[in-house]
């Protein structure tokens, strides 16, 4: 019996300290002696997300906030996996900026500083290294004292990158020779402001040929580092010979135990790993480390002596801070809620309180304070007050600002609650902008049908009708690059017609059920917050672009210079 299976059968019957034992019996039996066993701690999708961010998470049925992950806690948490493991690979699945001030303030310099400060041993391109165009990422590797993996890239017509980018790295480990090889999504032009002369690959393709050579060279430990998405590393799992691992990124997938982190809220969409068979039959393991630092990924892979995958013991990390807010209200330390909260952590499997390391906060000090300042710097002026309504107000130029943010975006659509307060007459700073949009909302690219579109206007209208019945004015979502009318009396399904897009000359054109439209909302729409259940369930194209809806605001905002209020109407209310 395989190390693999019987996993499987003890998965269900035994603690985690009796996987460990066994595996620790294998290891001493001497029976597999030229076996090897490989330590992998993995992040992705950390997006500038320097300090922590505080996270809602459920205790007990009790909204209760709590500050997860910032670099100086991600550091603690490795060095005491270093203790354990010395000769662990750290990998990072891309996207290291875009998502904070920091990364507006500092122009991508401090992410990979510190990067290198946690210890990284490789990183994949994500979509959002080419956030500031090509231009930038010669200097961000010259940074980094990691090397950059790329198979699909073709860099050939960027020449101040394409030395600096190979396809795979190999690493000899306890004498044996590991191979990581780099995929980035191939929809990187179609999310992203400049590509460059970069040419993206097919990347399954690509991943098959750096197989075969590193294959060739006799190597048979291989992982794939990749920023492609958990269903599409899943797909690829299955359509390439002669992966192990593939660590992933990009869709910011939070694997686990589901049972497990039920506990404090969290509902993963896949267990860590993910158990996968490859085309030759052996196994695959993918791993996903959730978003913005807020898990650490960890697996120690056992192979046999022909390379296969024998056995493993693997688990999540959420690194969290001792302060808990419920009800608008610290938890004091002494209290039964208190306890009750660290009690769910427990319960989870993978929560728990890390100190921050002082070396590491420290030296994020001075920059902290810049960004704290930041808030008060003057991003426009408006010219009178920008009162909220049906087509007035922060909203409409929140969708404006959405679409602007995401090239290719047709239309724009954001939830009422999505905008929190008015801007009156005068300087707009920083600080008004994040009042406004206080959610910290990524910008979600999702295709619908012109059909799956309507269906969706009707549920989120429906939705509000419910909530505020009989309110007048009535309140409605925001739109860009579209319009249509609503007849609010009209039978549920039925209320919205005269849907319209915009075309390329600005020109209202009717919208076609048939036709695919590429929608930019926010994380919550995404999730089918408000009730728009259409856009969790639509089955096309889908993607996190990791741009924060305040940040897309506030670009857009200065951009402007003096803004007034929309007077545009895209929705019309009918008797």
């Amino acid at each position: 019996m395989t190390r693999m299976r019987m996993k499987k059968l003890l998965r269900h019957g035994m603690t985690f300290l009796g996987v460990l034992f066994l595996a620790l019996a294998v290891a001493c039996s001497g029976s597999r002696s030229s076996s090897f066993t490989l330590s992998i701690v993995h992040f992705n999708d950390t997006h500038s997300h320097m300090e922590p961010a505080a996270v809602n998470l459920t205790v007990n049925g009790v909204k209760t906030t709590a500050q997860l992950g910032g670099f100086a806690r991600i550091k603690t948490a490795l060095d005491g996996m270093r203790v354990e493991h010395p000769n662990l690979l750290l990998l990072h699945g891309g996207d290291a900026v875009q998502g904070t001030l920091y990364f507006a303030l500092f122009n991508g310099t401090l992410e990979y500083d510190f990067l290198n400060m946690l210890g990284v041993d490789a990183m994949t391109f994500g979509n959002h290294e080419f956030d500031r165009g090509t231009g930038t990422i010669a200097g961000w590797i010259g940074r980094s004292r990691f090397p950059w993996l790329s198979a699909n890239i073709d860099f050939s017509g960027e020449p101040t990158i394409a030395p600096l980018v190979n396809p795979y790295l190999i690493r000899e480990i306890n004498g044996e020779k590991v191979a990581v090889i780099g995929v980035t999504t191939e929809d990187t032009p179609q999310m992203t402001m400049d590509v460059g002369s970069a040419v993206f690959n097919d990347a399954v393709v690509s991943a098959r040929r750096q197989v075969e050579a590193l294959t060739a060279l006799g190597i048979n430990k291989i992982i794939l580092l990749s920023h492609l998405g958990y269903q599409q590393d899943k797909a690829l799992a299955a359509r390439v010979s002669g992966l192990d691992i593939i660590v992933g990124g990009h869709s910011h997938s939070l694997l686990g135990d589901a049972g497990r982190l039920t506990t404090i809220g969290l509902t993963p969409e896949g267990p860590y790993p993910t158990e996968l068979t490859a085309l030759d039959g052996r196994p695959v393991l993918v791993l996903q480390a959730w978003q913005w630092g807020h898990v650490i990924g960890k697996v120690h892979v056992r192979f046999s002596p022909d390379g296969e995958v024998d056995g493993y013991s693997a688990g999540i990390t959420i690194p969290v801070g001792d302060q808990f807010v419920q009800n608008n209200a610290p938890a004091p330390p002494d209290s039964d809620a208190y306890r009750r909260i660290l009690q769910a952590l427990t319960d989870s499997g993978a929560a728990r309180i890390i100190p921050e390391c002082p070396e590491v906060r420290e030296r994020l000090a001075p920059y902290a304070r810049q960004v704290a300042a930041y808030r008060s710097v003057e991003v426009a002026t408006a010219a009178d007050d920008i009162v909220r309504g049906l087509n007035s107000g922060p909203g409409p130029l929140a969708a404006d600002s959405m679409q602007a943010a995401v090239p290719g975006a047709h239309i724009a659509l954001l939830n009422n609650g999505g905008i929190r307060k008015d801007l009156l007459a005068g300087t707009i700073s920083v600080g008004d902008v994040l009042e406004v949009m206080p959610f910290g909302n990524t910008l979600v690219l999702v295709d619908l049908t012109g059909a799956e579109l309507q269906t969706a206007l009707e549920e989120g209208i429906d939705f509000l009708l419910r909530k505020y019945p009989g309110k007048n004015p009535l309140v409605m979502p925001y739109i860009a690059g579209a319009g249509f009318s609503v007849r609010p009396s009209a039978a549920r399904g039925t209320r919205v017609s005269a849907l319209a897009v915009k075309d390329h000359n600005g020109v209202y054109q009717p919208v076609n059920s048939g036709a695919v439209y590429r929608m930019v909302v926010n994380a919550f729409v995404a999730a089918a917050g408000d009730g728009f259940a259409t856009f969790k369930s639509a089955e096309s194209f889908r993607s996190d672009t990791g741009i924060i809806d305040s940040d897309a605001f506030r670009d857009y905002l200065k951009s402007l210079g003096s803004i007034s209020n929309p007077t545009e109407q895209r929705i019309k209310i009918l008797p």
